[in-house]
Parts: C-alpha cells; structure tokens; sequence
C-alpha cells in the first residue's frame, strides 16, 4: 500500500511533521502510552520467542551433555560441538526472521496510529510476515556494506597509525635517543598513544552513528512504498542525507539507555557471579530472576521505542523534503461569464413615409 494515499484532515496540523528531536521523543512517549498494549504487545512477541528459544538451548545442552558425556575436552565435546552447529544456526536463522518482522510490525503500527486507523497486534505482524522475503533481504545486503565500510575504516586506521608510529620513530631517531628494550616511552609518549586512542573509539562511534542513520529508514522505505531491497536501501540513503540530527538524536538515546542499564545490571551481575560459590543459593537464584526481568522489560522499552521513533523520522523526512501529507488547496476556478444580450435595435431618427 502506498501511504501517498494517506492525507490527513486538512483543518488539522500535518500529523507528519516536521518535528525536531525533542518532539520527535515526545510523539514516541505519547503514542508509546496511549496504545501501550499494542507496541509492548508486539515486543513481547519477540522476548516471548526468545525466552523459549533459550529455554530449548538449555535443554539441547543439557540433553547433549548427557547423551556424549560431560567431559569439557575430548572426543565427547567435539561431539556436542558437532551436534550443536545446526540447531545453533536454524534458531539463529528463526531469530533473524522474528526481529525482522517485529521491526516491520512497529512501523505498520506506527503507521495506523499517524492514520487515526484501528490496528491489532496479530494484523500488524501478519501484514509484515508477508513481507518478510523482502525484509530479510534488506537486512542481508546492509550487513554486507557495513562490514565492507567497517573493514575501509579498520584499514583506514591502521594506516593512520602506522604512519604516525614511522614519523614518531624517525623523530625519536633524528633527536639521538636510542632504542632500548628496557627504555619505557616517555610521559608525553604514552598521552598520546592514549589520546589517539580516544580519539579512534570517537570517531568509531560516530562512523557507527553514520552507518545506523543511513540505512535506519530502509525497511520504512520498503514497507511504505512498496519498493524493492535496493531500492529500499538508495530510498533511505537519499532520505537520511544531509537530514540526520533526529536520527543521531535517537540513536545517541539508546546508546546511553543500554550504558544506564549495564551500570545498573552490571554489579549485581559481579555480585551474583561471587555468591554462586556460597551458602545463599535461594536469595541470588531470586535477585537473578529479577534482574532478568528487569533486563527483559528494559529490552522491550528501547526495541518499541525505537521502533517508533524510526518510523517517525521517516515521515518527518519525507514531510521536509518532499511535503508528505500537506494538502494544497485546489487552484480557484474562473466563474462562467454569461453571453452578452442582444441590443435593442436603434430608433429611426426621422419620420417614415406612409405608404
């Protein structure tokens, strides 16, 4: 379906956009509460999947280990190697598909609540199952240039380096100072090793934040116009260029969000880690449980928001820069100009003769 039917009531705002990021966050927070069942129910699809899915591995594992033996080396752990490899790569295929379709559901979602139109959870995620084919295929092609563009960076890296490390030795060479395997660099060395090396984690989290941002409108883009996977992926290219700062907003969120949540996880997770050993296995089983729950829930929170808010700079783009959902007002029509009426005939000026 092509969303270039859907208009919105023209006496109202364009529901669109445009938006900043700040309202870009508020419209996802909104719709996010007032229709909690249908987003959180849809992400719930996906933890539910994959809550079984890791509940089946237990088992798998558990039924290897007794079947080839609990030996950790030897023929027996190359036997569970072996045994495990393709029920590990048909759940991870399985995976792939179900976030796939959770991320079309979000955005088909997103879209009939921007539309004023009734939606379930269960008609949101058929109509993106059956675009699935095309989804995966989205997902396989952007894989591969972002590990081509990730292997351009590596190298690009390692060449800078390589050429500061052969200017720095020739400089360390013409100063006379020798090289010693005892020696240690000096204080102003080792800053800035240290300050490259910041340096290189920023600019590996904005090329990150620049690869997100360019293919982040992709499957809006299939879904939405009905287009094809490498028209989807030069769709969101085109869109997301030179328009980024809602994206890059969005993106710089999560980051942040998962960096809170390791903060907080993190230690109870050392803590539950240490007490394994001890005397107290009912009390850390139960903090275990609740941390798990608390990791699910905050999961699901980012999943939907970030499903919603992708779909939101999507129409926002379309809004700057092609005026999606703006109703221009039809050209005035000229009134019809009625025919002139016939004039009188002009009065005879002098008598007639009488015949």
């Amino acid at each position: 379906m092509n969303d270039q039917t859907m208009i919105p009531n023209p006496s109202q705002p364009n529901v669109y956009g445009p938006i900043t990021a700040g309202q870009m966050f508020e419209r996802t927070f909104r719709l996010l509460r007032e229709n909690f069942k249908l987003f959180f129910g849809i992400v719930l699809v996906l933890i539910g999947v994959e809550i079984v899915f890791g509940g089946i591995m237990a088992g798998v594992l558990g039924g290897s280990a007794f079947l080839l033996g609990g030996s950790a080396v030897g023929p027996a752990s190359l036997g569970r190697i072996l045994f495990l490899m393709p029920v590990v790569f048909v759940a991870g295929i399985l995976l792939v598909i179900l976030i796939q379709i959770i991320q079309g559901a979000l955005f088909i979602a997103t879209r009939a609540k921007l539309a004023d139109t009734q939606i379930t959870v269960g008609d949101a995620c058929k109509l993106a199952a059956d675009q699935v084919g095309r989804l995966i295929g989205i997902s396989l092609l952007i894989v591969l240039r972002v590990i081509g563009y990730v292997l351009l960076f590596v190298l690009a890296f390692g060449i800078l380096a390589g050429v500061i490390g052969a200017f720095g030795g020739l400089m360390h060479v013409a100063a006379g100072n020798p090289f010693s395997r005892g020696l240690l660099p000096s204080a102003g060395v080792i800053a800035f090793i240290l300050l490259f090396l910041v340096a290189g984690l920023f600019a590996y989290l904005l090329f990150w934040l620049w690869l997100a941002s360019r293919y982040a409108l992709s499957i809006p883009a299939a879904l939405a116009e009905n287009l094809s996977v490498t028209e989807s992926i030069r769709r969101s290219i085109h869109l997301s260029h030179g328009s980024r700062g809602r994206l890059y907003a969005l993106f710089l969120a999560i980051v942040v969000a998962d960096l809170a949540i390791a903060a907080v996880t993190v230690p109870f997770q050392l803590i539950l880690g240490h007490g394994a050993y001890g005397n107290h296995g009912i009390a850390f089983g139960a903090i275990a449980l609740l941390l798990a729950g608390f990791r699910i829930l905050t999961s699901a929170f980012i999943v939907a928001i970030m499903g919603i808010a992708t779909a939101l700079c999507y129409y926002d783009l379309r809004v700057r820069k092609e005026g999606f959902g703006v109703v221009t007002p039809p050209p005035p029509t000229a009134l019809p100009i009625a025919p002139a009426e016939p004039l009188p005939p002009d009065e005879p000026t002098a008598d007639l003769p009488i015949s």
